[in-house]
């Protein structure tokens, strides 16, 4: 409300300024203060002078104010015609057309911000945000650049210009943007969520661990950050790290599905099958991809290890059913071989997976040649 009555007064010192005016500006506080929009816009609408572009902008304002959003750009236009370099018409017509997902308008009037002001950083971040909302991201890209070399401060542009780089593959730029801005504040949010991806596609795994450790402390949980942090620590063997960082997500219902994933196999490397089922089949309840597959032969592994051959192999056959990867038919075989000692039906399974046999991995190249000499036996 501050920063709304500054700007009033603003508004209205520019209208005496420049002409005699009849607007009584402690009249116009004191209906905005309270939000009485519509008293206010009576009260303007005769008062301004409008041939006076700084009184029609007042006007406007308290338009947008009151939520009358298309009237409010009727005005700010008007603005314009008698004044086009009235940068607070531009800067709400601009807002105005992104909140209609009009992004072309928005831009020519963000991009009219920056040749008047080309030396403001604030201009440039607003028209480069924009840009890339507008799915035009090399432009996005290329004034987002000139916005860090104005403010190299801002974080919200460290983070987004690294992420840009990430999704450039220079991992090495990118972690350096955020390793040079954490060196002044090692607690800012945004940027300690982007460290978290650079460092772990540098492969800095105890990094990404003890960034997430400080995300975790000040309460951040957000999954596209955490899924990092905890692959980090599945690589790194850190599986009750993962379960640690898993159950501080489940405490704001955060726990994404790969996020689960990675718990479950954290708990199966731990030899604690029972937990990594009840994991793996929240995930199959959460799934919607390709990773479904996955979870199930997963879940089959477990169940193996449990000495649960039937339900190993009803995993087997729904991850079969899915993806129609003949390596899931030998799975099955050697299960029937192994758990239940019954060849004949484990051979029929080898069989199956060698009609289906595609030359694919080493490891499967391997299965199939051993299979070849097993069935002409």
């Amino acid at each position: 409300m501050r920063n709304i009555i500054g700007l009033i007064l603003l508004l209205l010192v520019s209208c005496t300024a420049y002409t005699q005016s009849t607007v009584d500006r402690n009249k116009v506080i004191e209906y905005l203060q309270d939000q009485q929009y519509e008293e206010a816009i009576a009260y303007l609408r005769p008062a301004i002078n409008d041939k006076d572009a700084r009184e029609v902008a007042l006007l406007a304002y308290t338009f947008y104010l009151s939520g009358k959003i298309a009237e409010a750009a009727d005005n700010y236009e008007k603005v314009l015609q008698l004044d086009s370099n009235h940068i607070p018409a531009h800067q709400y017509l601009a807002s105005i057309r992104m909140q209609q997902n009009e992004y072309q308008p928005a831009l020519v009037h963000y991009q009219r911000i920056v040749q008047l002001r080309p030396q403001n950083a604030a201009a440039w971040k607003q028209l480069s945000f924009a840009a890339f909302t507008a799915q035009q991201s090399d432009s996005g890209f290329a004034w987002l650049n000139k916005t860090y070399a104005l403010n190299p401060a801002d974080p919200k542009v460290v983070s987004r210009l690294a992420e840009e780089w990430l999704e450039r593959k220079n991992f090495a730029l990118a972690d350096s943007l955020v390793k040079v801005y954490l060196a002044v504040d090692s607690l800012q949010k945004d940027v300690l969520m982007t460290a978290a991806r650079t460092s772990f596609f540098k492969k800095e795994y105890p990094r990404t661990m003890a960034i997430g450790e400080q995300l975790k402390a000040q309460g951040v949980a957000s999954p596209n950050t955490f899924i990092y942090i905890v692959a980090a620590c599945y690589t790194l063997k850190k599986y009750t790290d993962c379960i640690s960082f898993y159950e501080y997500l489940l405490l704001s219902n955060t726990a994404s599905e790969s996020i689960t994933y990675y718990t479950a196999l954290a708990y199966t490397a731990l030899k604690k099958y029972t937990e990594s089922n009840e994991l793996l089949h929240i995930c199959i309840d959460l799934a919607k991809s390709s990773s479904l597959e996955n979870y199930y032969s997963s879940a089959s592994v477990n169940y193996e290890n449990l000495q649960q051959f039937k339900p190993a192999v009803a995993c087997l056959d729904t991850a079969y059913y899915l993806s129609h990867r003949p390596i899931r038919q030998y799975s099955i075989g050697r299960i029937y071989e192994t758990g239940y000692k019954n060849e004949a039906a484990a051979m029929k399974y080898y069989k199956r997976y060698m009609r289906l046999y595609k030359p694919g991995s080493p490891e499967e190249k391997d299965i199939y040649q051993y299979l070849k000499t097993r069935v002409k036996k």
